[in-house]
């Protein structure tokens, strides 16, 4: 007679439960709680007993529900979570999850079929950090089906994931310059005015240098977004999609951002950069850094030379925090800094905006001097730029490069 008996702390003390199958029916009773193992094999026999005996026939386990089966109560639970990244999920419990447990009882999930699926994606050369997303829903699913009591305990929750090395990586100057520069050669070559500019893609880098945009939400900035201020114009954000991924909820715009987001020819509503899908930038910028022979630069490492650019040129924490839509430790939703409910009654104002635009001005500034900046300018463009570097009281700025170190350090110019 084969049975199970599983330990589990809870309030009361140790609990133990008999795992038995018994004409195809799970069967998960309590059988007491901080038992001796004699007694817990005492209690298990007589429970079986009277499995079998029919007298505990109405109450099979409640986790006979397949994985396919809760789905639908996991979507309606992220609906009216109101998480608006349900894109990526819906991708991977198609792709990945339905295909491997989709006809499976969610209490016949082990932590073997767990290890199994880590080890299959990994032979399909697919990368750690992929494996921990796929790996995060599929959590998602099961420590949600334990809530509604569909699942007695989530058994998949203790397996190993492959290491995933966080990325340092930082553009240089010269890998910048290279880039804008075979975007230059290709928009030479463009004759189809329905073909990809090749100038836009300098135009969405530029962006990213000097916001910290991720590439999505770049390409969904809309023109309604952009918003005139007193000081200047001021990129207004949607909401995050995730808690995971936060952005900032605006963000001010130096001369070279700006000019990128109104182009030469601005459109007059809509997504800015309409002409752009995630997938077909995607495979442009992987092409343009191939033929510029750029090593290993993936577009979100701009967010990273963004923040590195800022912390050389002696940017305080909390305003880069800010402007990357980070939260620090004891930080508030506003992300002013301080204790968290001193934050919470903070809401910024005029002193805390100039600090944030003081930050990507200095930035415009050292990037001027490369030609990093996007090159068309309009007008008022061009009296921002006018304006920003009367405010410097920093001196003139150089980048240079150490030796090795693919990070830029500040310098002063000698007074």
């Amino acid at each position: 007679m084969a049975y199970v008996i599983n330990k589990r702390p809870t309030k009361k003390g140790l609990a133990f439960d008999l795992y038995f199958r018994w004409r195809g029916v799970r069967y998960r009773p309590l059988l007491g709680y901080n038992l001796t193992k004699a007694h817990a094999d005492e209690a298990a026999i007589v429970m079986i007993a009277k499995i079998q005996q029919g007298e505990r026939a109405d109450t099979p386990s409640p986790a006979s529900i397949t994985f396919k089966g809760f789905l639908p109560l996991y979507w309606q639970t992220m609906r009216v979570k109101k998480r608006f990244d349900l894109a990526r999920p819906e991708s991977i419990i198609e792709t990945h999850l339905l295909p491997r447990f989709g006809e499976r009882q969610l209490d016949s999930l082990t932590a073997e079929d767990g290890l199994a699926y880590v080890t299959a994606r990994l032979r399909a050369k697919a990368a750690p950090w992929t494996i921990r997303r796929e790996w995060n829903v599929l959590m998602r699913i099961l420590n949600l089906a334990v809530d509604f009591d569909k699942l007695d305990k989530n058994r998949l929750k203790r397996v190993e994931l492959p290491d995933a090395q966080t990325r340092e990586r930082v553009a240089t100057i010269e890998e910048l310059k290279s880039i804008k520069g075979k975007a230059d050669e290709r928009r030479l070559k463009v004759m189809n005015a329905n073909q990809y500019d090749p100038a836009e893609l300098w135009r969405i880098v530029t962006v990213a240098l000097n916001t910290g945009l991720r590439e999505a939400k770049i390409l969904e900035i809309d023109r309604t977004w952009l918003r005139k201020r007193d000081d200047g114009w001021w990129l207004i954000l949607p909401p995050a999609r995730s808690k995971l991924k936060q952005t900032p909820r605006e963000i001010p715009l130096n001369p070279a951002a700006y000019a990128a987001l109104h182009g030469a020819i601005p459109h007059v509503d809509g997504r800015i950069f309409r002409r752009w899908t995630p997938a077909a930038f995607s495979i442009f910028w992987k092409r343009l850094a191939k033929e510029a022979k750029v090593v290993d630069l993936h577009f979100h490492d701009l967010r990273h030379t963004f923040a590195t650019w800022l912390q050389n040129l002696g940017v305080p924490l909390e305003v880069r925090a800010a402007l990357l839509g980070h939260r620090l430790r004891g930080m508030g939703h506003d992300q002013l800094g301080g204790q968290s409910m001193t934050a919470a009654y903070s809401h910024g104002g005029y002193g805390w905006n100039q600090q944030l635009r003081a930050a990507v001005s200095q930035l415009h500034t050292a990037l001027l001097s490369y030609g990093l900046s996007y090159g068309i300018l309009t007008e008022e463009a061009t009296a921002q730029v006018k304006v920003a570097n009367s405010r410097q009281d920093q001196g003139k700025v150089w980048w240079s490069q150490r030796d090795s170190n693919p990070c830029l350090s500040l310098e002063r110019a000698p007074s």
